[in-house]
C-alpha cells in the first residue's frame, strides 16, 4: 500500500512539473500572445489631426469616414479615430489577423499608438485597411 502511494505521489509530482514546464515554454516563445494596445482619449475640439513627419508634404486628405458617425486617419505613430456621436464597436487587427484592440468607444477623439505597418480597422460591421507609414 505504501509503495503504491509513493508511486502515485511521484507520478503526480511528475505530471505537475511537466504541465508547468509546458505552460512556461509556450508563454515565453508565443509570438501571437496578445499585445495590450492602449487607446488614448484626446482632449479638445480641434478638427484637424496632427501630421507625422512623413506626412508634412502630403497634399491629399487622408481622413476616411467609416460611417456618418466615425472618421479615422493614420500616421507613422498610430491611428486617430473621431467619433461624432453614439457608441461604436471598434476592433483593430494586425495583418496576420491577430486581434490588437476590441472595445466600445463613445463620442470623442481617440488615438491608438501602433508601429508602422498594415492593419485592419473594423468599425461596427464594416472593415477598412489602414496603412501606418
Amino acid at each position: 500500500m505504501i509503495h503504491s502511494m509513493k508511486r502515485i505521489f511521484t507520478l503526480l509530482v511528475l505530471l505537475i512539473s511537466i504541465v508547468m514546464l509546458f505552460a512556461q515554454s509556450t508563454t515565453k516563445s508565443d509570438t501571437h500572445a496578445p499585445t495590450p494596445y492602449v487607446v488614448v482619449r484626446l482632449e479638445g475640439t480641434q478638427n484637424s489631426w496632427p501630421k507625422g513627419d512623413n506626412e508634412a508634404n502630403s497634399t491629399s486628405n487622408n481622413t476616411i469616414f467609416g460611417n456618418e458617425n466615425v472618421s479615422f486617419s493614420a500616421s507613422a505613430s498610430g491611428i486617430y479615430i473621431n467619433i461624432i456621436n453614439g457608441t461604436n464597436k471598434i476592433k483593430l487587427f494586425a495583418l496576420t489577423g491577430q486581434l490588437l484592440f476590441n472595445g466600445d468607444l463613445n463620442q470623442g477623439r481617440f488615438f491608438i499608438p501602433t508601429k508602422q505597418g498594415i492593419y485592419f480597422l473594423r468599425i461596427n460591421n464594416k472593415s477598412y485597411k489602414v496603412i501606418c507609414k
